[in-house]
């Protein structure tokens, strides 16, 4: 049975069907509403260390780099963070061009930085990766035996001090890899598969600085930082096709200390994701259109702690505020605040989910022992218009969801509440209008 406690000023169906609205003042500041369990004022004043990078300086065309979109740079920028690496550090300057490359990795002490123009690309054709192409294959066998995904196209293990700056842009190419996806497949039963490298995937690393760059068709995730202590990401610009297969934005996690603010995302997954864990977690001001929301999981196992959201905007997303999660990958979530949302035509403004399901592993079992937990989220000052569902609450049996609080929240809405093993979710001033036919119609992804 489920427990829906303090339910002000809402419940009758045909006032929410009427539209009453409520007007809910800003919030302030980011303590606690009175009667919350939730505290984030860890997460608010949450300062990462910077990275420090030595005042040297390197030009990737003293190393042979040439920007004019065909020739292959991958040995200029390896020699050329080899020379930092020797020197003890600094940055390294892409100029405006084309810089073709395959992958390479970075070291400590290193700012790659990439000047207005600028433009480090993967190869537009599997040809360019050495790879033979999919449509002569004839069995998945077949591509195991003779296929390797490539490495991202920027990668770095074990680091510190390392920032990725400038007005440039790191350009995936992946439009070649999404024909041959899990999606595609999916779409044509028997179609060959290609597993999709990322485009730049930081593990490990203390003090890592992401800011002012364009990242931009990545084969499936755009910007991977794991197991990072002091994160800063700040005015990045994230773009990929509505439609294109998991090509999440940002996904941090594990990471402590983490700053996220005044990003520009339009993708077609998750536009900023926590996954495994987090703690002392600060995304603000961001704007995101297409994609899967401001999100936690599906992985939650090292679980997630001290998260605040807050002065975000979304139009035209699949999804707002998602937290998600499942048996076998899963761990607890806990002390997270979503305040000062901004939402239109979103299809699902608030979804939180236990029982999650993920299309590409839909067998999937992991560990019997990491069984998700979710309690302790505060949702406040949120308005969402021309939605299609206004809010999906979906715990386990042996898991239910708890400790949820809607403060300050007006949603209108095709559809209205849907609640399945949930105990002490709390309504105050809280407004749903359910009107059928308030939503636009949602594009196809196929």
């Amino acid at each position: 049975m489920n427990r829906v406690t303090r339910l002000l000023p809402v419940l009758s169906l045909l006032a929410l069907a009427a539209g009453c609205a409520t007007t809910a003042p800003q919030p302030t500041a980011a303590t606690p509403a009175p009667g919350a369990a939730v505290d984030v004022t860890t997460a608010e004043h949450v300062q990462p260390a910077l990275p420090v990078i030595p005042n040297r300086t390197f030009q990737l065309a003293e190393f042979g780099g040439v920007g004019d979109g065909q020739t292959l740079n991958t040995d200029a920028f390896k020699k050329a963070i080899a020379a930092v690496e020797a020197a003890g550090g600094g940055h390294l300057v892409v100029p405006a061009g084309r810089f073709r490359t395959l992958p390479f990795t970075l070291c400590s002490n290193l700012d790659l930085h990439l000047d207005a123009g600028a433009v480090i690309e993967a190869p537009d054709s599997f040809a360019g990766y050495g790879l033979p192409d999919p449509a002569t294959l004839t069995s998945q066998e077949e591509v195991a035996e003779k296929v390797k995904t490539p490495a991202p196209l920027i990668t770095g293990h074990n680091l510190h001090d390392v920032s990725l700056t400038g007005p440039g842009t790191i350009d995936g190419h992946g439009a070649i890899w999404w024909a041959w996806s899990e999606r595609a497949e999916h779409r044509q039963h028997g179609r060959i598969v290609y597993r999709r490298p990322m485009l730049v995937v930081i593990s490990g690393c203390q003090r890592l600085l992401v800011s002012d760059i364009t990242l931009t068709n990545s084969p499936m995730f755009h910007l991977v930082p794991r197991d990072i202590t002091d994160l800063t990401i700040e005015r990045v610009r994230v773009r990929a096709p509505f439609n294109a297969p998991n090509t999440d934005a940002i996904d941090p996690g594990p990471v402590t200390n983490a700053f996220i603010r005044d990003c520009d995302i339009d993708t077609g997954d998750d536009d900023i994701v926590i996954k495994s864990g987090g703690t002392n977690v600060l995304i603000e001001d961001c704007t995101i259109k297409h994609g899967h929301g401001i999100s936690i999981g599906s992985g939650t196992t090292v679980g997630i702690h001290n998260m605040l959201v807050r002065h975000c905007t979304f139009d035209g997303a699949d999804d707002g505020i998602r937290i998600k999660s499942m048996r076998g990958a899963g761990g607890p979530v806990e002390n997270v605040r979503y305040t000062d949302i901004q939402m239109h035509a979103v299809e699902y403004p608030i979804l939180l989910d236990l029982n999650y399901v993920d299309s590409n592993r839909p067998n999937f079992k992991g560990d019997p022992t990491k069984i998700p937990s979710m309690k302790n989220v505060l949702i406040d000052h949120v308005t969402a218009t021309a939605s299609t569902n206004a809010l999906k609450i979906t715990g386990l049996p042996e898991s239910r969801i708890t400790g949820i609080t809607l403060r300050d929240v007006t949603i209108t809405a095709d559809k209205g509440i849907t609640m399945n093993e949930a105990d002490d979710i709390n309504f105050d001033h809280v407004t749903i209008s359910v009107q059928p036919g308030i939503a636009p119609p949602r594009q196809s992804e196929n």
